[in-house]
Order: structure tokens, then C-alpha cells, then sequence
């Protein structure tokens, strides 16, 4: 009776056995999540990074902080430890960011050192403007749209430059060009313009979402960050690792520079 049995109970261990070590195979063989940065170091703001999980296809979860890490910032000979004010977000108001410096970040994740060094560009300079406002017209016979505003400023070295355009109404009214209907979902109060690495910039009506006053500040950035904008192979075909200057993680830790704050009235 026992060797009758003998063969089924060998084939059902060593079923047992080889599914163990499939599965076990199979899960070693997806990586661990690595961890996403976003820092943006600017002189005269304290330094603010997030750090998250990396969301994996498939995933249904959206943003998952990264807690508890000791993480710092070493400017020179001197290291500053980043204070975790909320989950996943990492301060220091003693940080001194000075144009032309490099500062390393650098923490442990998962028994790696992830890593990233960036400079802080230099001013941008003085920036100026064409006009100081854009006239929304009344659509009818002979409408014509005012001319951009264009924003000039000095870059012989053509380094590489991005704007920003926010609304600072507090409820704004949205431009509708008088042509009636629901607005199912409002725009955004705010929007980039993508980086160039010329000296000029305009910005016509068609790009205004809203009525009332608006800030432009011009950036000077690093080439890390204007190629966040320059890759666009990925699609819903095409999934790629978007680019990044962290070492053993994806995101950025960058360095950025802002000119003074100039305004534009919409009316």
C-alpha cells in the first residue's frame, strides 16, 4: 500500500517544490520600485525636495511617499540634513543656494546610495517687455487679435531658458471670447512655456486661459531640466524611462535661477 501511494505523493512535493521556486524566480525577477525625486534648488527659497515610490505599470496606486529617510545636501566641506516636514517632503532653511555652486543630494534606499549634483545657474538678468497688457477683442466684423507681448533678455551663451505664466486673481474670470456655453472644467491658472535657448519670447492672447493680472517669471535652468521637455517617445506603445540625473533612482535634482517677476494685465 505504501509504494502505491509513493509515486503520487513524490509528483504532488515535487509540483510544490517547482512552483516554489518559479514563483520565488518570477518575483525576484521584478524589481524593487525605485525611488522618484523632484528638487528644485533657487537662491533666496529654502530647499524643498519630494521624494516618492515609483508607481510600476500596472499599479492602480497614485503617489506613495517616501518616509523616514535621512537624506541630505553637501554644499562644499558642509552637509545639511533635509528635515521631513509631511510624508515625503524634505526641507532645509539653512541650506545657503548660491548662483554658480554645485550641491550633492544623497540618501539610502533599499541598501543603495541614491544620488544626484547639480549647479545653480546664474541670473538670467534684466528681462524686458514689449507691453504691459493684452486686450481681450469683441468678436464681431473686423476683429483683429492685439500683437504678442515679447519678453527680451541677454544670452550670448545660449544657455537654456523657461517662463512662467501664473494668474494672480484670486477667482479669476475665464476668457470666453463672448461665444457662450458651459464650461465643463476650467484651465489651469498657470503654464510653462517650453525652454529655448534663444533670447526672446512672446506670448500671444490664444495662450491667456483668464481675465486679470498675471506673473511672468523667466528661469534660467540646466540642461537636465529642459530635457524633461525634449523627450517625447513615450506613449501608450512606447513605454520608456522618461530622463533623469538620479543615480540608482528617476526624477531630478536640479538647479534653478528666476529673473524678476514682471506683470501682464489681460483685459
Amino acid at each position: 500500500m505504501t509504494k502505491q501511494y509513493s509515486y503520487p505523493i513524490l509528483f504532488l512535493l515535487s509540483l510544490m517544490i517547482t512552483c516554489l521556486f518559479s514563483c520565488t524566480k518570477e518575483k525576484a525577477s521584478v524589481p524593487a520600485p525605485l525611488p522618484v525625486v523632484e528638487g528644485y534648488l533657487s537662491p533666496g527659497k529654502p530647499a524643498s525636495i519630494t521624494i516618492n515610490q515609483e508607481i510600476q505599470y500596472g499599479n492602480t496606486d497614485t503617489i506613495i511617499p517616501i518616509t523616514g529617510l535621512w537624506a541630505e545636501i553637501a554644499h562644499g566641506a558642509q552637509r545639511y540634513v533635509l528635515t521631513e516636514t509631511r510624508p515625503g517632503y524634505y526641507e532645509s532653511s539653512l541650506l545657503p543656494v548660491i548662483a554658480g555652486d554645485t550641491y550633492k543630494l544623497s540618501f539610502d534606499y533599499n541598501g543603495q546610495e541614491v544620488s544626484a549634483t547639480t549647479t545653480i545657474p546664474l541670473s538670467p538678468g534684466t528681462v524686458t517687455a514689449s507691453g504691459p497688457e493684452l486686450v481681450v477683442p469683441q468678436i464681431g466684423p473686423g476683429m483683429q487679435l492685439p500683437a504678442p507681448i515679447e519678453y527680451t533678455w541677454e544670452n550670448p551663451e545660449q544657455y537654456y531658458h523657461l517662463m512662467v505664466v501664473k494668474n494672480m486673481e484670486p477667482n479669476p474670470q475665464v476668457i470666453t471670447f463672448n461665444i457662450g456655453g458651459n464650461i465643463i472644467e476650467k484651465p489651469a491658472p498657470m503654464f510653462r512655456v517650453p525652454p529655448l535657448r534663444g533670447d526672446q519670447q512672446q506670448l500671444s492672447l490664444g495662450r491667456f486661459s483668464y481675465y486679470g493680472r498675471h506673473a511672468i517669471i523667466l528661469y534660467r535652468i540646466q540642461p537636465e531640466y529642459a530635457a524633461l521637455y525634449e523627450d517625447n517617445s513615450n506613449n501608450s506603445t512606447n513605454l520608456v524611462t522618461p530622463p533623469t540625473n538620479i543615480t540608482n533612482g528617476l526624477g531630478i535634482f536640479t538647479g534653478v535661477h528666476a529673473a524678476d517677476t514682471l506683470w501682464l494685465q489681460v483685459r
